[in-house]
């Protein structure tokens, strides 16, 4: 199975300089090749309308010989990308080479160029060029980038172990059986997975809110627990953020709403502070006190995403653990987000991010997820005879059927609408 661990990376000002440099070469580096690409393609049809099919010369550009391309022209016109890692070439081709591919697949739309400040900061590393320990992860060129900045010569072969180390905020979770330290805190050792291989794919280092994290994605191999035998279904929803069909409730937090008046307040005092643009340049110019703010706020919104994140975390990890079978709803979120009287509590309850935590560790543990159509009646269908309704609003909380005289709520009714589905999926994949 291959999964991700994703850690806080703790740097010092100087590692900072240089995660930013690689962040920034691979943002560059990026938009030089979709520049070239759309340069390439234009020619590539024009000679296509222009010259009989036997007589064209041009091939369709494509992310591997754009690479081999740059690093032709690499020395002489853009030097100062040696600064960094390799991986940071490597890597914004891959990107380039997947935005491509899934904008053709239909899954995207067109690639665009990615500006500073606007797009997300990352770059990748290869699983031969860094290793990770207790607490500590090595970055490559980080000690020899940090020494050319402070212009030492004498002793760089000591300082370079010291300085090319970045501290992590915890271990990596995921131990080999026979290589694992026994943590002095039981809390430790819950987070540990003990698997029977662990190999390291690659990495990816990433800024959010003006903190640093490592994604390391790993490769693992482990005794899957014998999946429970219980068969369940689950709705999800507004009121309730999940409502399962054996009477657990996931209630719904709401952390934006709980926290929109102080991001309200950040953001007013965002807008006053100092920003123009250089009529020349054309860029927007910042005061250090606009990127204060700017930060503040950025925190903000990680702290409502966090909240929301760790308890759908908790209640689908629950659910997998207990359910073998369990019975969802594909829903269209983009057509309910038209909505725009309740466009601000969907996006809110994230209800798209919770059945994607359902899919993944359900396919973990081993049990089986039927998904319905967005077209199933799950709410209009009554549970007990079948009997469905031609309307059934939203201010409507409490199911009534008009055949058999069920009463019951609207939202444990649709999740017995799916344990019913589920069921009889597993019945028609067994007969």
């Amino acid at each position: 199975m291959k999964t991700a661990h994703k850690i806080r990376i703790n740097p010092t000002p100087e590692q900072v300089e240089y995660f930013k440099r690689a962040c920034g070469t691979r943002r560059f580096i990026y938009n030089w090749g979709r520049e070239q690409w759309e340069k390439q393609y234009q020619a590539y049809k024009q000679e296509q309308r222009t010259v009989s099919e036997h007589e064209c010369k041009l091939k369709p550009p494509n992310a591997l010989a754009l690479k081999k391309h740059f690093n032709e022209i690499r020395e002489q016109e853009y030097p100062w990308t040696y600064e960094v890692t390799k991986c940071v070439v490597e890597g914004a081709f891959d990107d380039l080479s997947k935005a491509y591919a899934n904008f053709f697949a239909g899954r995207a739309e067109y690639p665009k160029y990615k500006k500073k400040g606007k797009s997300h900061e990352s770059f990748y590393l290869s699983n031969d060029k860094f290793s990770v320990g207790s607490h500590w992860i090595s970055i490559p060129g980080l000690a020899r980038f940090i020494l050319d900045q402070r212009k030492i010569e004498k002793g760089r072969g000591k300082l370079l172990r010291k300085l090319g180390t970045a501290n992590l905020a915890e271990k990596l979770r995921f131990v080999e059986k026979g290589k694992e330290a026994t943590p002095s805190k039981s809390r430790n050792q819950r987070k540990q997975v003990m698997c029977e291989s662990v190999k390291i794919l690659g990495a990816t280092v990433s800024c959010e809110a003006g903190q640093w994290y490592v994604s390391i994605q790993v490769e693992i191999k482990r005794q899957r627990p014998p999946a429970p035998t219980a068969i369940v279904g689950v709705d999800v929803g507004l009121k309730q953020a999940a409502f399962v069909s054996d009477g657990r409730k996931l209630e719904n937090q709401k952390p934006f709403a709980l926290h929109v008046k102080k991001l309200g307040k950040l953001q007013r005092k965002l807008s006053k502070k100092r920003h123009t643009k250089d009529p020349q340049t054309k860029r927007t110019v910042t005061s250090k006190n606009y990127e204060k703010q700017r930060l503040k706020v950025a925190r903000k919104h990680q702290q409502i995403a966090n909240i929301r994140r760790d308890v759908q975390h908790k209640f689908t990890t629950e659910l997998a653990r207990t359910c073998g079978v369990i019975g969802i709803e594909d829903l269209n979120i983009l057509g309910m987000m038209a909505n725009h009287k309740l466009s601000r509590a969907i996006a809110d309850a994230a209800m798209g991010q919770l059945l994607q935590f359902l899919k993944t560790k359900i396919a973990n543990a081993g049990g089986d997820l039927f998904i319905a159509s967005r077209w199933f009646p799950s709410t209009k269908r009554c549970s007990c005879c079948g009997h469905i309704k031609k309307r059934m609003p939203l201010k409507h909380r409490t199911y009534h059927c008009l055949v058999c005289g069920l009463v019951m709520d609207r939202d444990l009714n649709a999740a017995l609408n799916l344990l019913w589905f589920a069921t009889e999926q597993l019945r028609q994949l067994h007969a």
